[in-house]
């Protein structure tokens, strides 16, 4: 007779295989979880083109977009053909590959710019600074010790610190930086090879982008596709929801950030040839480059142009960073919050937590998109707060919880004030400043009754409130 089975013995065969694979997969993940990590990065490295592609063709999107609605719609409709109704499939092909034409064009004459006038300008500020460097470092010191011989007490401590580093700089040139020199050699190759690396990344990369921003509309239908075949029907309509979240969330950031930042380099390049300050453009490409980087990009080009100016012209040095502190505050107070407006919904110290915590993380990457992603988990967390707090049939305000002590099923919320201390710890009762305001308030509720007993106010005026003793018997 054979054995079947039955639903509760292969069950429990079932649950003891997937217990034993769990425990495997803890193990290998535990003790050789470098290989996981080395096949992941392995994995990435190659589909490298794909994501360059995809990035490049994600950031184009919004272009294209308002290429198709405001340029090539309206034309077709004066020709009588709605391409926003259904319908018109021909047609909407046809716009669709004459709409990218014109976004890859924009894109190329962009670079051909920065390449052919911007990146000339930068080499001819590199190559001016690099000549006239030792000129630089002989300005800086004269000034330094016409200030250093006003200063007596300054010149001895900075002198002390010279005298203590310079044995450690003489150390790290002799025994770290002369035995490497050799190497440069192989560091040049490399970088050449990176480059040319980079180069083959960046054309196939272009390629994958006009296939991303031709058939953009049938990826996100089968990414929908496939959330409403493998979730309920409830969980793929959140899914779908935070991502459509995620995607406004990053394109209204980093849009608004790069248009912000080409304003602001406009602007710096702008002020600077009127103020004579040298090197305008190297300053402005600084400037705006660093602008995309929320809260400390700023202060980061003001550095790098202050530090280039001391050595040239400490004067000119002074008014850049005067000019630098005004742009910041127009562009913190008007010109960011009109393009960007209030797209992350994150405050100051998040923007700085995020910032801290993907730079970290990602590096340089990591400051500039750091902050819509971050914002994504704050809203995502924050939904899901909301939707138990809903369940739990409680206030969702966060202003109701700041006084709260506890919540009693009889009482609801029950603020600090108002607590009882046996039940659940509110406030230390022997505390020092407790006490004190406690002797306070019983002083200040014992002089108002012996106020009230005496028929006088506080301040020794008469009172309307309460009548003299003869008038009541009059």
């Amino acid at each position: 007779m054979k054995w079947k089975p039955g639903k509760k013995q292969l069950s429990i065969m079932l649950s003891v295989i997937i217990c034993s694979l769990v425990v495997m997969l803890i193990y290998y993940v535990l003790f050789r979880g470098y290989k996981i990590t080395n096949g992941i990065k392995s994995f990435l490295h190659i589909l490298t083109p794909i994501i360059y592609g995809c990035v490049i063709g994600y950031i184009l999107s919004p272009i294209l977009n308002n290429i198709e609605k405001r340029i090539l719609y309206p034309i077709y409709r004066l020709r009588g053909i709605d391409l926003s109704k259904q319908g018109y499939w021909k047609e909407k092909k046809k716009a669709r590959k004459l709409g990218v034409l014109i976004t890859m064009a924009l894109f190329f004459l962009l670079l051909y710019g920065m390449i052919m006038i911007l990146v000339p300008q930068l080499v001819k500020s590199i190559r001016e600074i690099v000549f006239h460097f030792p000129l630089y470092v002989a300005n800086l010191q004269k000034w330094t010790d016409t200030y250093l011989n006003d200063n007596p007490s300054v010149r001895r401590a900075i002198d002390n610190l010279i005298q203590s580093y310079s044995a450690t700089l003489m150390e790290f040139v002799k025994q770290k930086f002369l035995p490497n020199v050799s190497s440069a050699i192989t560091i040049i190759s490399k970088s050449m090879v990176s480059a040319i690396k980079v180069f083959f990344y960046f054309v196939v990369g272009v390629v994958v982008a006009v296939y991303v921003l031709n058939s953009k509309e049938t990826f996100m239908g089968q990414g929908k596709k496939i959330c409403y075949a493998y979730f309920r029907k409830e969980v793929a309509n959140e899914l779908i929801g935070a991502f459509r979240y995620a995607h406004y969330t990053f394109t209204g950031f980093v849009n608004g950030k790069i248009v912000d930042s080409l304003i602001i380099g406009l602007i710096c390049f702008v002020v600077t040839s009127f103020l004579k300050i040298p090197y305008p453009v190297l300053l402005s490409f600084a400037v705006g480059i660093t602008n995309l980087i929320p809260f400390f990009g700023p202060y980061i080009g003001a550095a790098f142009g202050i530090i280039l100016l001391i050595m040239i012209n400490p004067i000119k040095a002074l008014v850049f960073l005067v000019f630098i502190v005004i742009l910041q505050n127009v562009d913190g107070n008007i010109i960011g919050p009109l393009i960007l407006g209030n797209s992350t919904g994150l405050s100051s110290f998040w923007v700085i937590f995020a910032i801290m915590l993907f730079g970290g993380i990602w590096g340089p990457i990591g400051w500039i998109i750091g902050v819509p992603v971050f914002a994504c988990i704050y809203t995502f967390f924050g939904y899901i707060t909301k939707k138990k707090l809903r369940e739990k049939k409680l206030p969702r305000d966060t202003s109701t919880y700041i006084d709260a002590a506890y919540i009693d099923d009889e009482e609801g919320i029950v603020n600090i004030e108002d607590a009882d201390n046996s039940k659940y710890y509110v406030h230390n009762e022997a505390s020092s400043w407790r006490r004190i305001f406690k002797f306070y308030k019983k002083s200040k509720k014992y002089l108002k009754n012996a106020a009230m007993q005496t028929q006088l106010p506080l301040d020794g005026k008469e009172s309307d409130e309460i009548e003299p003793e003869e008038k009541k018997e009059e």
